[in-house]
């Protein structure tokens, strides 16, 4: 979930008031670097270290947005104010994030994007404290905690400062420090997060046309081999082998290539996620069953079919073990990726967190303690009985209590849904394969099995080739204000304005046009 700025906690001002009260300044690890040698007084490195280390438990644990920011990141917000302050958190980070935490990645990306927008001169100065370079990735004694941290952090503020900026900090050493890790394959971890930092930084255009030329001039194209991990047993090279994959087919493209989508053979796939109905930043992959998001937001998605009735089934392979909410919604079901709502945090959608061990429904969990915390490799398994009215979840055979809550306010109109966070990744069976732990207890449909879409629907095109479509196709005149495609046929209430289709409106808390809070939506005769 996607914090709250510290702006609103009462124990701000006591923080400060702390926090400005520094320690002179302190030899680490038997030296002090050009940086720390200048007249500016620390906070003692041990606080620091701690306080992240709070944020990554609180981090992990946390289910409320709508509390306020824990103290520890009121804290942090405080030393990063400052630019030495700011250096010390990134030095932290790099330094005590765990490798083997599931939620080290994602906590990385919450506490820059909740702390103070740092220069591009603060940025320059930690790559250099950091003495990033082709040597250092190349080196036989490689820290693979350190430099996977180091990775995961230019990732995020390349995130954080598009344009003129992110071309400044993206220097010569850091360019060859990423591009050196995509060549020399002994280490996934750290491979995988280079790759996502160079897609990050490729949000500008000038980088991306300088990373394009530099992958380019290699004897093999390093993503052409690392797409190549894209089915792997291993889940750590499978993530390597997707991001290579979806970057190669919109970022890093290659001439006389041909796009993955066109080589897809989806002739037995009757449903798949629905890349007309997801939030902006999921990347999907070309046969639609597989899905992953790299940004810091809460990216969801639904199916492409609609039960109303009868018990159906499907199943979600566990790539990453992060925080991950699948399970049902309808269609109205409102997902805002900015805010941290997902499925399961409305009344019109239901889901599992196998992370955090929770069921999710309007926005409140409830603790699961007869389940392990899943794990790469595990099957989640999800059912909705509409005759029984219950759903029910398990892992890898193991189920929970059936819960009901959601047909008090939702009884037809239910789509496979997932919402995600930072740095996860979910691969679905929708009825394709033969299931791994199917329900015994009941008889049950597949939508593989009753869906159908034509082969246009099938299509999951890079994003670019879709928006370049929308720009070049014709506009009708009953075509929805926001997404152009589909036909305007709601009313919001009370305010009365129109011109919005089903499928936006479901997304809509308040009217785009007035911003009056919706209460309902009509639908009007078209």
């Amino acid at each position: 979930m996607k914090f709250k700025t510290m702006g609103g906690c009462c124990c701000s001002k006591e923080v400060q008031e702390e926090a400005a009260h520094v320690p002179d300044l302190q030899e680490t690890n038997g030296s002090v670097t050009e940086t720390q040698t200048r007249q500016t007084k620390f906070v003692d490195p041990k606080v620091v270290d701690q306080l992240v280390l709070d944020m990554l438990t609180v981090a992990a644990s946390r289910t409320d947005t709508d509390e306020e920011s824990p103290v520890s990141l009121v804290k942090l917000h405080v030393i990063a104010d400052k630019e030495e302050g700011w250096i010390q958190m990134v030095s932290s980070m790099v330094n005590v994030i765990p490798l083997e935490d599931p939620f080290g990645p994602t906590a990385i990306s919450i506490l820059l994007d909740d702390c103070p927008l740092p220069s591009k001169e603060s940025v320059i100065k930690v790559t250099q404290l950091f003495d990033l370079s082709h040597e250092r990735a190349t080196s036989e004694d490689l820290n693979i905690r350190t430099e996977r941290n180091i990775c995961v952090i230019l990732g995020c503020i390349a995130e954080k400062l598009v344009g003129p900026n992110s071309v400044a900090i993206l220097t010569e050493d850091t360019l060859q420090y990423l591009l050196a890790f995509l060549t020399n394959e002994e280490e996934p971890r750290i491979v995988l997060f280079a790759l996502i930092a160079l897609e990050k930084f490729a949000h500008t255009t000038e980088n991306k046309l300088i990373i394009k030329s530099r992958l380019e001039k290699n004897e093999e194209h390093p993503l052409l081999k690392l797409e190549k991990h894209n089915h792997s047993d291993n889940f750590v090279w499978r993530q390597v082998g997707f991001c290579a994959n979806w970057a190669l087919d919109n970022l890093f493209t290659i001439e006389g290539r041909t796009l993955s989508y066109m080589l897809e053979d989806m002739s037995q796939i009757n449903a798949l996620l629905n890349c007309h109905d997801v939030s902006e930043y999921l990347q999907m992959s070309s046969n639609g069953l597989e899905a992953r998001c790299d940004s810091y937001s809460f990216e969801s998605v639904r199916c492409t079919f609609q039960v109303d009735n009868g018990c159906w089934y499907y199943e979600a392979t566990i790539i990453t073990s992060g925080v991950m909410q699948i399970g049902w919604a309808t269609k109205n079901s409102h997902y805002l990726n900015d805010e941290g709502y997902g499925i399961g945090d409305d009344l019109y959608s239901l889901s599992y967190d196998g992370c955090r061990r929770l069921v999710w429904y309007n926005a409140k969990p409830v603790p699961i303690s007869q389940l392990p915390a899943w794990k790469p490799g595990d099957i989640l398994g999800c059912l909705i009985d509409l005759n029984r009215k219950e759903v029910v979840f398990s892992l890898n055979g193991r189920k929970l209590y059936p819960c009901k809550e959601i047909f008090d306010t939702t009884r037809y109109g239910f789509f496979a849904a997932a919402s995600f966070m930072a740095y996860q990744q979910c691969m679905f069976n929708f009825g394709l394969e033969k299931f791994k732990y199917p329900p015994t207890d009941r008889k049950f449909s597949a939508f593989n099995d009753h869906a159908h879409l034509t082969d246009d629907e099938k299509k999951v095109i890079p994003r670019r080739i879709y928006l370049e479509q929308l720009r070049c196709s014709s506009v009708r005149e009953d075509s929805c204000q926001l997404c152009f495609d589909e036909t305007a046929s709601c009313v919001l209430e009370p305010c009365g304005h129109r011109g919005f289709c089903s499928v936006c409106t479901s997304q809509l808390k308040d009217c785009p046009l007035c911003r009056a809070d919706i209460i309902s939506i009509k639908r009007q005769d078209t």
